[in-house]
């Protein structure tokens, strides 16, 4: 496969990423429910600091993506990409929200101090996942909470006073700009999302039509 060829697809894999993450955000805002095979591997790619390419960062395999590319696909096909506008406005926040940390210095250490920390406590807390969650949902507000710009998440109320569904959209959001993060370390931009729409939409579609054939 030529090189240029692995990029893009890489780079479509990390924005897929971001886009199951902002699904995951509007699905349980909504409903509050989400997608469970889809919504353990958005909260495992937090961990992946150290994967040696992007689909480990995702499990080491697309499937865990299958929402993300499902969303990527029917968002870029249209014109105006208004198909989902809360999809469309969570999207660009996290990729907003990424700007933000890279030239935040500090809140980036910090970020960077409490995943590890995170990390090495991944195990004493595998018993509880909603503790997991918890625990991501509180390193999202004290750290992607300061900088000066917020996603404002709009659902169901009912489902907004639910604190553990509170928490699970922070854990997603987190997992959004990990991914965003990761889109931008592979070349990608916001202006590259727009110009370059069909293009991705058709390595999306390639992926898509893989995993549905297997």
């Amino acid at each position: 496969m030529p090189k240029s060829e692995k990029k893009n697809i890489e780079c479509s894999l990390a924005l897929a990423g971001v886009f199951q993450s902002a699904a995951l955000v509007r699905d349980l805002a909504r409903t509050g429910q989400a997608e469970a095979a889809a919504f353990d591997t958005s909260i495992q790619s937090i961990y992946q600091i150290e994967a040696r390419n992007v689909e480990q960062v995702y499990g080491g395999t697309i499937c865990g993506l299958r929402l993300g590319l499902q969303e990527l696909v029917n968002l870029l096909g249209q014109a105006k990409m208004t198909h989902d506008r809360e999809l469309s406005r969570y999207l660009i926040g996290l990729m907003h929200l990424e700007r933000k940390l890279i030239r935040a210095p500090e809140i980036k250490k910090n970020l960077s101090r409490r995943i590890k920390h995170a990390i090495s406590q991944a195990n004493y807390f595998s018993s509880s996942p909603q503790l997991i969650i918890n625990s991501l949902a509180d390193i999202y507000v004290t750290t992607l909470g300061a900088l000066p710009f917020r996603l404002h998440v709009v659902g169901q109320g009912k489902y907004l006073a639910h604190a553990e569904t509170v928490s699970k959209i922070r854990a997603a959001l987190l997992a959004g700009v990990r991914s965003a993060v990761l889109w931008r370390q592979l070349g990608g931009s916001r202006w590259q999302l727009f110009l370059m729409r069909h293009k991705l939409m058709g390595i999306g579609e390639k992926l898509l039509t893989t995993l549905n054939t297997h």
